[in-house]
């Protein structure tokens, strides 16, 4: 169709003419003109005299249809259909919709055209064509905005399990393919025939359902209801709140054996391993994120091969769907882990093996995923689009840490990163990889790959069952949980603990709170303190591993400048007491003083703030030495001192004292 054309609509239902659309005589296939398609005034001469008198500018609305359907059937007229344009026999096109199959007409969505003479009156139907199975439009749906039109279609597959499906309308906007294998994926069987299986598009166009939804583009919670992709849990008291994207292929949830099941195979065998109930205890904190606006991130589980950290990520993905099609590999692109963040909102992300995570992204992901928005795009035009937001808790696992991954990169480790992404080590060192119990009469690895299999028996059932409980009472639930963070965040964390460990001792306390509060609807099987207890165990493992309970930068700044002395000391500082044949110092940092405490360095002030502060701000670089008692202030408190130094110059230098090396 030309873009600069005028268009007027038909608003008569015709067959195929063979001159429209570019189609000619001896075209084998040519696209059927029916009630409310727009065509362009170029194409009107094609119509015989009686079509074109058809034709008007503006549509009437739409009458109440006057033929009467086949038993067991319901019958849908083409959009812009109107009594007054109808011919005389008041026979008109339409989509008929049979449920249960008549005869011969097996069930599903058909066309039905007209036939008309050679003078273009109606002489009768054609027979029915099948397009697809029983499709059905239930509703229309739009976002808070009016913006973001779909509708809900609702069918089977071929096992006869139902779909609900909320399709945006922006996939009507090319020739439909993407639409059709949409619903081809998801188990509705439509037609060959290339005519007919275009018409899908046509139908779900034109109906017009009378009740309408509310549509969001992000999974979680929505005021007091939780949306999922196939389903929302829990009651909107205006309309009916239901997720809407291109694509539902993102999160596979899913469902097998039974609750019970996987209580009694699954969930209760993690007692008494604090890295298991903390791994499942994180399946049901994700949900609670939004509930108390809390921040995401994520908790990354650190050890050798064949410790049990897989085992772990299946137990926490168990909890959504079947493990192996839940979890997810950390070998993405940074617009893919965007994505697929966008699509768990609220829910948990299950990570395996993050050492496929290209390095130079390692430092950025952190942020991304805990930080809860994507990258800023724009379209063709240069107009912003909107962009990707997500609360979301992970869980990860590999050999190597993030902070391995950012210095392999040759970045720098934050303490932004470090706390959005707590590193613990998946080996508590008791001689039983990642478990601290096992049953006495099974060896580790046997009690690992039994956990695996019951989980790949029996997942899916607590997720729903654990939002149900939520949406009976949100605001009890809030509460419930808002205590029970706020006791335990207090255990772990003191009042004068510095931010950035009060900060990881929050999502701990979130994570046991979660857990505590699925035990208490009687969702895992625990004993009342179990997620508590496992939440203080792997919180101080964190803790030890971390090495200070203070802020991170500090140590790392103290870290960083005796690795720069270490490196450099003979080889880049010149002995204060150098003789005449002393080799010649190249790329000179400064100079170093031996005495009985240890070395002293003079360092030059380019140098110390631009090589050994690199990565940070050289104030807070003093601040810190001068804190620790490793730098030598000047008369008046300065941080540089004047020195003559063994060059004869008189210079300000930054002095480290021996004491940098003591306590560590």
């Amino acid at each position: 169709m030309l873009h600069d054309a005028t268009l007027v609509e038909i608003d008569a239902a015709y067959g195929t003419h063979e001159q429209l659309a570019g189609c000619g005589p001896t075209t084998a296939m040519c696209t059927p003109i029916h009630a409310g398609q727009l065509v362009t005034t170029e194409q009107l001469e094609y119509l015989s005299e009686v079509e074109r008198n058809s034709v008007k500018s503006d549509r009437d609305s739409r009458d109440s249809r006057d033929s009467t359907p086949d038993k067991g059937s319901s019958v849908t007229e083409t959009p812009g259909q109107n009594r007054d344009s109808r011919d005389k026999s008041g026979l008109h096109p339409h989509f008929e919709l049979l449920e249960t199959a008549q005869g011969a007409r097996a069930p599903g969505n058909y066309w039905r055209d007209v036939v008309r003479d050679k003078a273009g009156q109606v002489t009768g139907m054609a027979t029915p064509e099948w397009i697809c199975s029983p499709l059905r439009v239930t509703a229309l749906t739009r976002d808070a905005q009016n913006g973001e039109w779909g509708r809900l279609l609702e069918f089977s597959d071929g096992d006869g399990r139902e779909h609900r499906w909320t399709c945006p309308q922006s996939l009507h906007a090319g020739n439909g393919d993407e639409l059709r294998g949409i619903l081809l994926r998801e188990g509705l069987t439509i037609t060959a025939n290339p005519r007919l299986r275009r018409m899908v598009g046509d139908f779900i166009q034109g109906e017009r359902p009378e009740v309408r939804a509310r549509c969001v583009t992000r999974t979680g919670w929505h005021g007091n209801v939780f949306a999922l992709p196939r389903e929302t849990i829990g009651d909107s008291e205006l309309e009916p709140v239901l997720f809407q994207a291109a694509t539902i292929d993102g999160v596979t949830l899913g469902q097998g054996g039974t609750h019970a099941g996987w209580i009694e195979n699954v969930a209760r065998p993690c007692q008494g391993n604090s890295r298991l109930v903390l791994a499942v205890s994180m399946g049901f904190a994700a949900p609670c994120i939004g509930l108390l606006q809390a921040e995401g991130g994520g908790v990354h589980l650190r050890g050798a091969s064949s410790t049990g950290k897989s085992t772990a990520l299946a137990l926490a993905a168990s909890v959504y769907g079947y493990p192996e099609s839940y979890a997810m590999s950390w070998r993405a692109t940074d617009n893919g882990l965007e994505g697929s963040a966008a699509m768990h909102s609220d829910l948990l992300l299950v990570l395996d093996e993050i050492g496929q995570l290209e390095p130079r992204h390692a430092g950025q992901v952190a942020y991304l995923l805990a930080n809860g928005q994507g990258k800023s795009r724009s379209h063709r035009d240069g107009s912003p689009r909107a962009i990707a937001t997500w609360r979301v808790m992970f869980l990860s696992a590999g050999e190597v840490g993030l902070s391995e991954l950012v210095t392999q990169a040759g970045g720098k480790v934050r303490a932004g990163q470090e706390v959005r992404v707590i590193d613990i080590p998946a080996d508590p060192n008791v001689g039983l990889g990642l478990f601290e119990s096992v049953p006495s009469d099974i060896t580790a690895g046997a009690f690992a790959d039994a956990l695996k299999l019951s989980a790949a028996r029996h997942y899916g059932h607590a997720l729903p069952a654990f939002l149900h409980a939520l949406v009976r009472d949100p605001g009890k639930a809030r509460e419930t949980l808002s205590k029970m963070r706020e006791a335990l965040a207090g255990k772990l964390a003191p009042d004068n603990t510095a931010g950035q460990v009060r900060r990881v001792a929050d999502r701990f306390a979130l994570i046991a709170a979660a857990g505590e509060l699925a035990t208490a609807y009687g969702l895992t099987g625990w004993q009342t303190g179990e997620a508590e207890k496992a939440a203080e165990v792997c919180f101080q493992a964190w803790l030890d591993s971390r090495g200070t309970v203070g802020n991170a930068e500090p140590a790392a700044i103290l870290a960083q400048v005796r690795g720069f002395l270490e490196a450099n000391g003979e080889a880049r500082f010149t002995p204060w007491d150098a003789m005449e044949n002393t080799p010649r110092t190249i790329n000179r940092a400064g100079f170093r003083k031996q005495t009985d405490d240890g070395p002293i360095y003079y360092i030059e002030r380019e140098c110390f703030r631009f090589e050994v502060c690199k990565g940070f701000d050289y104030t807070a670089v003093e601040r810190t030495l001068a804190d620790a008692g490793a730098l030598a202030l000047g008369s008046g408190n300065e941080k540089t001192r004047g020195e003559r130094l063994p060059d004869a110059r008189c210079v300000r230098v930054y002095v480290i004292k021996p004491t940098l090396w003591e306590g560590i």
